[in-house]
């Protein structure tokens, strides 16, 4: 059976969980992007880089975002030109934004992003670089058929982070919190979230500041108790990404075939 679409998920979280975490989140929000999507593995393939690939180095050290472009980013952004010219090929990039959801304009990742690795990718299809092709193989892409590539680039960009999502699963966050401590002041802060979604893209370093005790240490459990009907209808980063997603035809028309 062939795949309706190959989504190439990529996480700048080089941590043990970053990618089950990412694929968990991913899906809830393709299941946001179309209602009833069949996310059979044989359909819709979501797939990492292969362990030993280089480009993973340029992601997991956050080398995407030094200029010049490291080798390993090269190779990173023809590992992504090379799955856009694919039919069904799609990117899916998680970073954090760095910032909280009122100061979202001023986040140098998603600047960094467009003008680094879109731009990057752009040139590639341009022909301004070498793709992981025969030269035989290799097309000649008109404008619009890079652009289009290009809207199959997309991004999942939480404010502030990715515990800024992970944490809206309450009931399965204040367990975590309270196995590690007895407070109070977390208890309320965490009913605060459960009662107002929109509160938690305002955290500012949301694992590092807010719930030290929780850190990132459990993403993957909280990730499959991520509330995603409730996070998008508040409308703030998680709703943004299910959005942009929902804009790129080709992906809607590939997941509701």
């Amino acid at each position: 059976m062939a795949a309706r679409a190959r989504i190439l998920a990529l996480t700048e979280d080089s941590g043990r969980q970053g990618q089950p975490t990412l694929q968990k989140i991913l899906k809830e929000a393709l299941k946001l992007v179309v209602v009833g999507v069949d996310l059979n593995p044989a359909r819709v393939r979501i797939e990492p880089l292969p362990e030993n690939d280089r480009a993973l180095h340029a992601i997991h050290a956050n080398q995407w975002k030094q200029q010049p472009p490291t080798r390993d980013t090269v190779i990173l952004l023809s590992a992504i030109a090379a799955r856009l010219l694919e039919p069904a090929g799609f990117v899916v990039f998680h970073f954090d934004t760095d910032r909280v959801w009122s100061q979202r304009e001023s986040s140098e990742n998603r600047q960094k992003f467009e003008t680094i690795i879109r731009d990057g990718v752009r040139r590639i299809l341009k022909g301004g670089a070498p793709l992981p092709v025969t030269p035989r193989a290799r097309p000649t892409l008109t404008a619009e058929q890079i652009e289009a590539a290009l809207s199959r680039l997309l991004v999942l960009s939480p404010c502030y982070s990715m515990e800024s999502w992970l944490y809206q699963a309450t009931n399965e966050l204040l367990p975590r919190c309270q196995g590690r401590h007895s407070s109070e002041e977390h208890q309320q802060l965490i009913s605060a979230w459960a009662a107002d979604r929109t509160r938690l893209d305002e955290v500012h370093r949301p694992k590092d500041e807010a719930l030290p005790c929780v850190a990132d240490h459990h993403n993957e459990t909280l990730s499959k108790s991520f509330p995603a009907d409730d996070v998008w209808m508040a409308e703030r980063s998680f709703h943004e990404s299910v959005e942009r997603m929902q804009a790129c035809t080709a992906l809607v028309e590939a997941l509701g075939h």
